[in-house]
């Protein structure tokens, strides 16, 4: 596929985050180009404390391959357009990376932008998408070419809460997701995991996006009147913490439960005290174990260049390693050979987890945990 060419007068994307200063070995040779990555994602805004948690662990993994040597002698850079979680912006940021920036593939998009823009964007520029943060179905049904995901997808969490409440004997449960295709694909999964355990579907309503005054009493209401004993939690952030707040003021008492791109940080953000006791399902290792080599591995990374630990950090750090593996791997530095390796790259045991790219099919199991927000503001296993 031929990149497009990008129009004069396209607007700039707000911020261009390049890579941490380089080590180089002395016997670099300073006029080799970079090996340029592109990623949109969140940087400011409301969801930017997830955006720069990705792109600055990103970079140091970058920057620690680059004082190995780099690419045979090439620095890995990281170049960070802001979308500022709206997909449209996702959209322009892919063209121009891809036309002004000359990325070699797409890496770690984060927020509204990479469950669908991003990786028609990918598809049309002729890059690989490597590392969305997405549960999207789409990304994982071989339509698009060289789509390479790391994460397990909504369907595996949709399928682990299921199993999870019915083994502490829920039997009523309720989703609020989105009224789009994600939302529908999430209404599909859950449906079928509680009806294949014997469950009922309690109540299935929409909201939209970031829970306007509009749809908010709708949803809260439709709910209520199933009477669910938990609440699967599938729309965008804003939109759930609001949902929350007006479903505990209506007088919910029951449980929620939500996925790994829902429950994060911004969410907790939000809510405050009324986060206590949401089930959040997670799709990386427990970044703050030690008592697996990966927790103490990444703990000692995140010391080392003073990042603070987090899932979306732990994430960002297997994928972007992964990333380097094929970069060193391919014949050349180009996205097809780049895409060559990619299909070809082993699985890579971390120490106590096997992280590995996939598109349609699964090079290991789904790796899916829950994980419970206490009333002190951390995650518990």
């Amino acid at each position: 596929m031929r990149r497009r060419s990008l129009l004069l007068g396209l607007p700039a994307a707000a911020l261009a985050a390049r890579s941490l200063p380089a080590r180089a070995l002395p016997a670099r040779t300073a006029a080799l180009p970079p090996v340029r990555i592109g990623q949109s994602a969140p940087v400011s805004g409301p969801l930017a404390r997830v955006g720069t948690a990705v792109r600055e662990t990103t970079l140091a993994v970058f920057a620690d391959a680059n004082a190995q040597g780099g690419i045979g002698g090439r620095d890995i850079e990281l170049i960070t357009l802001d979308d500022e979680d709206h997909a449209e912006r996702t959209a322009v940021n892919v063209k121009l990376l891809a036309a002004q920036h000359q990325a070699i593939a797409l890496f770690g998009f984060v927020g509204a932008g990479a469950h669908r823009a991003g990786a028609r964007g990918a598809a049309e520029e002729g890059l690989p998408y490597v590392a969305p943060f997405s549960g999207s179905q789409e990304l994982r049904s071989g339509a698009l070419p060289w789509i390479y995901n790391l994460r397990a997808g909504h369907v595996d969490e949709i399928e682990y809460i299921a199993r999870h409440t019915h083994q502490i004997g829920i039997r009523r449960v309720g989703l609020v997701a989105e009224y789009n295709s994600q939302g529908w694909e999430l209404r599909d999964a859950l449906m079928a995991s509680v009806e294949q355990r014997g469950q009922s579907l309690a109540a299935i309503t929409s909201i939209d996006h970031e829970g306007s005054r509009y749809s908010l009493p709708g949803a809260v209401s439709s709910v209520l009147a199933g009477n669910p004993q938990a609440i699967v939690l599938g729309a965008d952030y804003v939109a759930t913490a609001r949902f929350v707040d007006a479903v505990r003021q209506a007088g919910y008492t029951g449980l929620f439960y939500t996925l790994s791109t829902v429950g994060g940080h911004a969410l907790t953000d939000m809510l405050g005290a009324q986060a206590a006791g949401l089930s959040v399902t997670q799709v990386a290792p427990f970044p703050w174990s030690s008592s697996s080599p990966i927790g103490r591995h990444f703990q000692a990374f995140c010391a080392r260049h003073k990042l603070e630990a987090s899932f979306a950090s732990m994430e960002a750090y297997l994928g972007a390693t992964l990333l380097v593996d094929a970069l060193r791997r391919a014949r050349e530095l180009s996205p097809a050979r780049l895409a060559e390796a990619l299909d070809n790259l082993p699985p890579r045991d971390f120490g106590g987890w096997v992280g590995a790219f996939y598109g349609k099919t699964r090079r290991v199991p789904a790796q899916v945990d829950l994980t419970v927000f206490t009333r002190n503001g951390k995650f518990v296993k």
